[in-house]
């Protein structure tokens, strides 16, 4: 249980570096595709976990539906965003973490999930929406 434990917090953490390193490139075209394909796969897979958990869910039917709606429209927001924004893309996609780290705040907090799981999803997720709003600055810096 330690190891799982350490592992999840160790792919948490590690995985914001291809987040936060395109911004030092921002400059460059190509930083910027990375970050925001990165960004949505990673939308992708948060909202991906959020949705498969709704079905472990011991409360409603009800918070179930609401949950696996909010997951996949996030994902559509996002994809449709990268697709054909330009000028606000990294506020939708930021606020879109926040959606889904309130819906999992909302409706996971009482499930048995993995000791420390949404304390490292909670700073995480808050990292990658600094991240997104610090990119969003610089590409009007830049």
């Amino acid at each position: 249980m330690i190891y799982r434990y350490k592992l999840f917090q160790i792919l948490g953490y590690l995985g914001l570096l291809p987040m936060a390193a395109p911004l030092f490139f921002f400059d460059d075209p190509f930083a910027v595709r990375f970050f925001l394909t990165y960004s949505l796969a990673i939308l992708c897979f948060v909202s991906g976990a959020l949705w498969s958990k709704s079905f472990q869910l011991t409360g409603s039917e009800q918070n179930q539906n609401k949950i696996l709606i909010i997951s996949n429209v996030s994902v559509l927001i996002a994809f449709l965003s990268v697709l054909c924004l330009d000028q606000i893309v990294l506020i939708v996609l930021a606020s879109l973490f926040g959606v889904v780290l309130f819906v999992e705040k909302r409706f996971l907090e009482a499930e048995d999930l993995t000791d420390g799981y949404l304390e490292m999803r909670a700073s995480v997720s808050t990292i990658v929406i600094i991240l997104h709003i610090l990119g969003f600055v610089i590409l009007r810096v830049v």
